[in-house]
């Protein structure tokens, strides 16, 4: 598996959408994915950070993808990282590239002087939950949800 940088945006777009509809499939299955608000906040965040976004390719086929993003926390004083996204599509699952990709992650935090890194995970994505917890992400908030 090779990771590289996603350098144009708009082309990738269509590939990013497809891993995210499947995303919130798994991760909230009685959610509708919604394109335009999709778009809007995948722009918004290559704009800011385009360097957090990478593809995970086998041969040169697009197999994952990686959105990463560097924030400043003012209570710690100190930068962190944040796993916006991580997505393997269904046939490369199991096979230790989402290992690969939080690894990339760690050093890209790394080297980018972030102090701890975090993600949030859908309580329905038992798999992934365990992806993190074996690359050593521990649990230190829970969000709460209540439906009305």
């Amino acid at each position: 598996m090779e990771i590289r940088q996603i350098k144009d945006i708009n082309e990738a777009l269509p590939k990013i959408w497809e891993f995210d509809q499947d995303h919130q499939r798994i991760n909230f299955p009685k959610d509708s994915p919604n394109y335009e608000r999709f778009k809007e906040t995948v722009l918004k965040e290559y704009k800011e950070e385009s360097e957090g976004f990478f593809f995970a390719y086998e041969d040169e086929t697009i197999i994952g993808l990686l959105r990463l993003k560097i924030y400043y926390n003012a209570y710690r004083k100190q930068k962190y990282g944040e796993v916006r996204n991580i997505h393997l599509d269904p046939v490369s699952r199991g096979k230790g590239y989402g290992k690969k990709l939080l690894e990339f992650a760690d050093k890209y935090f790394k080297e980018k002087g972030c102090g701890y890194a975090l993600a949030g995970v859908s309580a329905f994505n038992q798999s992934s939950i365990a992806l993190f917890e074996k690359c050593g992400y521990g649990t230190t908030r829970k969000i709460l949800e209540k439906k009305y």
